[in-house]
């Protein structure tokens, strides 16, 4: 320590207590300046500096400090020098000049001076004005700005904002701590001579800063409570004084804090905070570039993979559609984002028709990757020769073990027999599945036969559907993003629009037919953003039903009483429509049994009705579409009834159900379906081919 810095902290010590606004600081800026433009060396300064400081305040009324403070607190020399001979000459007597004693004129404009230096430095009712900065720490901070304006590295970055603390606060060592808000613990990146180190985020002073996020500026650590002295302990460093700044980003969070410690020439001041607190913009603004600039590259790295996924789940989509005689079909899949959690498929297996619609739950490559999993293991299963239904469980169960708790897939799995214009399906959670009929320009709905595959492991599934399509018939297949799509007032765009849309392109070809559907949605939404993948299938069966030809008179409905009385109106009713409809007579025995057994079943057990039943038929090219629909009942699938061991012995027999079981034995196929909002039950059966 230098002569200078002992006689300012030694003979200050009781200065200190009673002049609040001299600090050790200001009083050595003070010697500095005077001794820099006068023949007296610093020590003569200081001591003069100090005799002053003692001389010149009262020593215990805090009023009579502060009236003695505003009156001796001018800004000119001259007035400073009027106080100076008002309070004698004891500190004159301390300055001696160089070449011998002063002249009276020069102690008095020394005295001068030294008030004029210690008052300026330390006014009374404000804060401290603002020192002149150096060219060269100008140029430090400058060299900062400069630096963010070109790419850098983030450790070089804090480094150089770290060196121009130093150099401009006058300090010994600096620091930044960056905030690693998963663990909440404050971790050492940049320091001068210390190790990194991590620790919690309310440990020391830097955990004192970025709770209250607000600058702590400490002039004795020691004495400080909050200071935390391991750093020392292990470094061997001593931390004197310390100017602790939390680093907070252009949204307010915390993402870090820097340290300036050991001011060279004493404790930093209200100077040093604001200078400090510019660097410390600087250094959020480098964090916050950094960050940017890695979230920019990991998201680029993410889209990239994106892209790669997305180009998987493409490639495993069918290009171009199987051509299948007698037959149009197309599917499209527009996902949501990159990739999204739909998926289709169109393939031949053998000489018949694969048809898949998946949905997987949530959005991007987990779903994505769900669907591709299922579909490439339906591929499989079929061209190995498993049935429908085998496929459908086997699938099933290997998805539940494989697909995490809550995930799952809605699908629609289907095969059709171009052959016979039949397609069988499972739909597991997949629905409604919607069938157009060209002859009546009516549609169908149909329900999902099982829950979502994935969702749980089973032993046995029930027999498939089957849908007996005639010339102009299509089935429609569409994922919940269609019907499901929200305009911006928040309404959906809904079946019944969707069944509008295709039943006015129905003559059209399958792609036409999507491509107007899709245009009917978006133009439905209007701005409004794709939340949910889109995907849609068509298979459409080539040929014009008479219906579309324009013969009005084949469609032939008619409704019936609740009672038996009404069978044989009934059974007359369906001579004369088989009769105007040219439908081949040999199905007419059986037609006849069809009804009477449905019909009888429906007054015997739907006894809480009152609704008449409806009977309608529609002829087709080789047979007839039977369709009787039931009105406020409870559902009863009638392709769910129990099997007849015909070949028992009567005795053991259970008595009933021989006539529905008659009826699924002479049936080309059978649909069912029940609305419950209505309660509306509908049966339809097929009959074709000889009888």
């Amino acid at each position: 320590m230098s002569q200078v810095e002992q006689v300012l902290v030694t003979d200050t010590a009781g200065v200190y207590a009673q002049m609040d606004f001299v600090t050790r600081d200001r009083c050595r800026h003070a010697v500095e300046r005077i001794a820099a433009s006068s023949p007296c060396s610093e020590l003569e300064v200081a001591r003069l500096v100090v005799a002053f400081a003692q001389e010149a305040m009262p020593a215990d009324d805090t009023d009579q400090r502060r009236a003695h403070r505003a009156s001796v607190c001018l800004p000119e020399p001259r007035a400073a020098l009027d106080i100076g001979e008002q309070q004698g000459d004891g500190a004159g007597r301390a300055v001696r000049h160089r070449s011998g004693a002063a002249t009276e004129r020069g102690r008095r404009m020394i005295r001068a001076r030294v008030v004029h230096a210690v008052l300026q430095c330390a006014p009374m009712d404000g804060p401290a004005p603002p020192r002149a900065l150096a060219a060269a720490d100008l140029a430090a901070l400058l060299s900062v700005t400069r630096a963010l304006a070109a790419p850098f590295d983030l450790r070089a970055m804090l480094g150089e904002v770290v060196s121009a603390a130093k150099q401009v606060l006058h300090a010994d060592r600096g620091s930044v701590w960056l905030y690693d808000a998963a663990t909440d613990e404050l971790v050492l990146e940049v320091a001068t001579g210390i190790a990194p180190v991590r620790v919690p985020s309310g440990r020391g002073l830097v955990g004192a800063c970025a709770h209250q996020r607000a600058i702590i500026n400490v002039p004795d650590c020691y004495a400080d409570a909050r200071f935390d002295s391991r750093v020392d302990r292990e470094s061997g460093y001593h931390t004197r004084c310390m100017l602790t700044l939390p680093l907070v980003d252009h949204r307010d969070e915390l993402v870090g804090v820097m340290q300036v410690l050991n001011r060279a020439d004493g404790v930093f001041d209200d100077y040093d905070e604001a200078l400090a607190s510019a660097l410390a913009a600087q250094c959020a603004v480098a964090l916050q570039r950094a960050r940017m600039t890695d979230a920019i590259i990991e998201g680029e790295k993410m889209r990239q993979a994106l892209e790669m996924a997305r180009v998987v789940q493409m490639s495993t989509l069918p290009t171009v559609m199987p051509s299948v005689p007698g037959y149009d079909i197309h599917g499209t899949f527009i996902p949501a984002e990159l990739t999204g959690g739909d998926a289709f498929d169109l393939a031949l297996v053998g000489e018949r028709l694969l048809v898949v619609l998946a949905d997987a739950t949530g959005h991007g490559i987990a779903p994505a990757l769900s669907v591709t999993q299922m579909q490439a293991m339906l591929r499989m299963a079929f061209r190995l020769g498993a049935d429908l239904d085998t496929v459908f469980r086997q699938v099933n169960n290997r998805l539940s073990e494989t697909l995490a708790a809550d995930r799952f897939i809605t699908a629609f799995v289907g095969v059709l027999d171009p052959t016979t214009h039949r397609l069988a399906f499972h739909s597991g959670g997949q629905g409604p599945i919607l069938v157009y009929r060209a002859a009546t320009g009516s549609w169908e709905r149909h329900r999902p036969t099982s829950f979502p595959m994935g969702a749980m492991a089973v032993d046995t599934v029930r027999p498939a559907m089957t849908l007996a399509l005639e010339p102009g018939d299509i089935v429609l297949l569409a994922s919940d993003g269609i019907p499901e799509y929200e305009n911006g007032e928040g309404e959906q765009f809904g079946d019944e629009r969707v069944c509008a849309t295709v039943a006015s392109h129905g003559g059209e070809p399958a792609a036409a037919i999507i491509d107007a559907l899709l245009a009917a949605v978006r133009s439905f939404a209007g701005s409004a953003p794709q939340d949910d993948d889109m995907t849609a299938v068509v298979v459409r069966r080539e040929g014009t039903s008479a219906a579309t030809a324009g013969d009005e008179g084949r469609i032939i409905r008619r409704t019936f009483e609740r009672t038996f009385d009404a069978l044989a109106q009934m059974v007359a009713f369906t001579a004369e429509s088989f009769d105007r409809l040219a439908i081949d007579p040999r199905h007419l025995p059986t037609a006849d049994l069809v009804i009477e057994e449905l019909f009888t079943n429906m007054v015997k057990y739907g006894t809480g009705s009152a609704m008449p039943v409806e009977l309608g038929f529609e002829p087709s090219l080789d047979g007839v579409r039977i369709v009787l629909v039931d009105r406020d009942v409870d559902p009863f699938d009638i392709r769910s009834s129990r099997e007849v061991d015909i070949h028992a012995p009567i005795d053991e027999r259970v008595p009933g159900g021989l006539g529905l079981h008659l009826i699924r034995r002479m049936a080309s196929s059978i649909d069912y379906d029940y609305d419950p909002e209505r309660r509306e039950s509908r049966i339809a059966v097929w009959l074709a081919g000889k009888q």
